[in-house]
């Protein structure tokens, strides 16, 4: 009888941990890059890596998030995990003869990998066109190697069919100029769904950072229909410039989420709104 309870006890310790392994072993492997397609790659002279540069589309005016994959160049089935990447985006505009230049909000990556690549974001405030070319350098500090260096790219950024941004100037004595980027939803749907926004400041041509000073509301409405939609939340700050909440959609069709920024409780924008249909 004790024989046989003891082997009772160790089958079913046995069986725990071949029902462990095999619940680890069937765990879904995630793909980072799942939904992504590479845009680029080029080296980073001097800092032994090769970029590789990955979007959810073309670029765009308007949010775009990027990924970075690096590759050690003597090796390039090796992967670089631990590096210092910075976006470095820049619009050359050639006006009556005379050349200007600006950059575009951005948010780096970590320096440390996430499942092996490098996620960050670039928001592009205005598309190509003929007076106006962007070029996007990445800027790389290797930190196996140690070694500093660019990859830089001529790119082509569209203008989206659907707004996903709005440039405006403040109605505020500082006439502060502001980026509104709509992120979410891009997968819109019958009922409640996430909404988010992100806000970047113009400090300086080549300065646009992120924030969080600001607040949001939202009122969607159909304009076919004449109706608005109930339970709707207003966007709050989460950080990093960005500002999330939720928005109703009660029926499929052309929405207009028309949008209010304010400042210190004082509206600082006037007529924005983003047209979402689906």
């Amino acid at each position: 009888m004790k024989i046989s309870f003891v082997k009772t006890i160790y089958f079913i310790i046995f069986s725990a941990f071949l029902f462990s392994c095999t619940s680890n072993n069937d765990e879904p492997i995630v793909d980072p890059l799942d939904g992504y397609t590479k845009l680029a790659d080029d080296y980073a002279l001097g800092t032994s890596a090769k970029v590789e540069l990955w979007g959810q589309k073309n670029f765009f005016m308007g949010y775009n998030k990027l990924i970075v994959v690096l590759y050690d160049s003597l090796n390039l089935k090796e992967k670089i995990t631990d590096a210092h990447i910075q976006f470095l985006p820049l619009m050359t505009m050639t006006m009556n003869g005379m050349i200007t230049q600006h950059a575009a909000p951005v948010e780096n990556p970590e320096e440390n990998a996430v499942d092996d690549v490098f996620p960050g974001a670039v928001a592009f405030v205005m598309p190509t066109s003929t007076g106006g070319t962007w070029k996007l350098g990445i800027s790389v500090h290797n930190h196996k190697s140690g070694k500093e260096g660019e990859a830089n790219f001529d790119i082509t950024v569209d203008n989206p069919a659907t707004v996903v941004m709005n440039v405006f100037t403040t109605i505020t004595p500082d006439a502060s100029k502001l980026v509104l980027s709509l992120l979410e939803p891009m997968a819109p749907k019958v009922g409640m769904n996430d909404i988010e926004f992100t806000i970047h400041r113009k400090a300086s041509m080549m300065d646009w950072p992120a924030d969080d000073s600001y607040t949001i509301e939202i009122t969607p409405e159909m304009p076919s229909m004449g109706h608005g939609s109930p339970n709707n939340v207003n966007p709050v700050s989460s950080g990093n410039g960005h500002y999330k909440g939720k928005v109703n959609f009660t029926m499929t069709g052309e929405w207009r989420v028309n949008v209010l920024v304010k400042k210190d409780g004082q509206a600082v924008s006037k007529d924005l709104y983003f047209n979402i249909t689906f």
